[in-house]
């Protein structure tokens, strides 16, 4: 269950405006731990930076040096699959995908994932030019979008059905992200932070009795750098969410490598 979004800022005449942004709310059971803080690894021939969930070690989010993001949602249609669903973890996808260099490279990959293996997902990848989006319905792969990153981008997802919280956060990301006049990087802030108090568990940020969403993460590409600030949500009541202690980590970029032949999906199908 998340949200993710994608931008491009507006150039302020310097170097310290990121290429693109995408920020992530990640929601969860309230009874799940809490994940850890951002850490620097290896992904193939490239360094990558995501937070890790304590339970699967995996993760929904993360950066390499090539400027690569991908990120992972999770399916929940309105007709359940019929077969048996896998039972690896989602989060296993990410760190294996992060050792590609662009999102050409990620979806060939991601095409190659034993489908059946895991439960339904959404797979994002975001580079400063393009984004794609693969799906697994539990028996195969297929490509959902690839398409220039020339617009906001939205993806969302909930345990009470993708089509029941799809059109609202839609509609609010087209009046925040589409039709907003302010600077774009607040106008994406404010949308990760909204709530409807009466619509609760239909919200950005949500709360229902049995999940919240419990935390927001940044991830910056720059020309030099790729920055990523995950930060833990504590929620004071029904109504009201308070952000903890933001932990940050960036890297410096590197040339883009192209992993082996066939090794990122090697890795996760031994």
């Amino acid at each position: 269950m998340c949200t993710l979004t994608a931008i491009q800022p507006e150039s302020r005449g310097g170097d310290d405006s990121p290429l693109f942004r995408v920020v992530v709310n990640r929601d969860e059971q309230r009874a799940r731990a809490e994940s850890l803080p951002p850490c620097i690894t290896r992904a193939g021939l490239l360094d990558a930076i995501y937070p890790i969930d304590p339970v699967s070690r995996g993760t929904w989010i993360g950066v390499n040096t090539a400027g690569l993001v991908v990120g992972v949602l999770n399916s929940n249609p309105v007709e359940k699959p019929s077969n048996r669903l896998g039972l690896r973890s989602r989060g296993e996808i990410v760190p294996a995908l992060l050792a590609c260099d662009s999102v050409s490279g990620a979806m060939t990959a991601a095409s190659q994932l034993p489908a059946h293996e895991f439960p339904p997902f959404r797979v994002v990848a975001v580079e400063r030019d393009h984004i794609g989006v693969i799906v697994g319905d539990g028996a195969r792969t297929m490509v959902q979008t690839l398409r220039r990153f020339d617009t906001p981008f939205f993806a969302t997802s909930s345990g009470l059905g993708d089509h029941i919280v799809e059109q609202p956060r839609r509609e609010l990301f087209d009046a925040t992200l589409l039709r907003g006049v302010s600077d774009i990087s607040d106008r994406q802030d404010a949308f990760h932070r909204h709530r409807w108090h009466d619509r609760l568990h239909v919200s950005v940020e949500m709360s229902r009795s049995d999940a919240r969403t419990v935390s927001r993460t940044v991830v910056e590409v720059f020309r030099d750098s790729v920055r990523l600030t995950y930060c833990g949500l504590r929620e004071i009541d029904a109504r009201t969410a308070m952000a903890g202690h933001d932990a940050q980590a960036e890297v410096s970029r590197r040339p883009r490598v192209a992993p082996p032949l066939n090794s990122v999906a090697q890795s996760l199908t031994t």
